[in-house]
């Protein structure tokens, strides 16, 4: 009977054994195509960009508020 058992778990050992190396396979075979598919893949050729991203962004003018400060006295003028 222990031999029985121990055939048993051998099998099944077996069995899981086989499972993880097929699900290896799948996931390299899936990965080398992905590989050889973005190898084939046309790429888009360089963006042309309207405007360069350092440039500085010109504002208006005619819409600027001028103010001139007075100098305050330190302190409050008392009666």
């Amino acid at each position: 009977m222990p031999l029985l058992r121990l055939l048993l778990a051998g099998l099944v050992a077996l069995a899981a054994m086989a499972a993880v190396f097929f699900t290896a396979v799948v996931v390299v075979v899936a990965g080398l195509a992905a590989l050889v598919l973005r190898l084939f893949q046309r790429r888009p050729g360089p963006g042309r960009s309207t405007r360069s991203p350092n440039r500085v962004v010109p504002r208006r003018t005619d819409e600027i508020i001028d103010v001139e400060a007075t100098k305050v006295p330190d302190k409050p003028a008392g009666p």
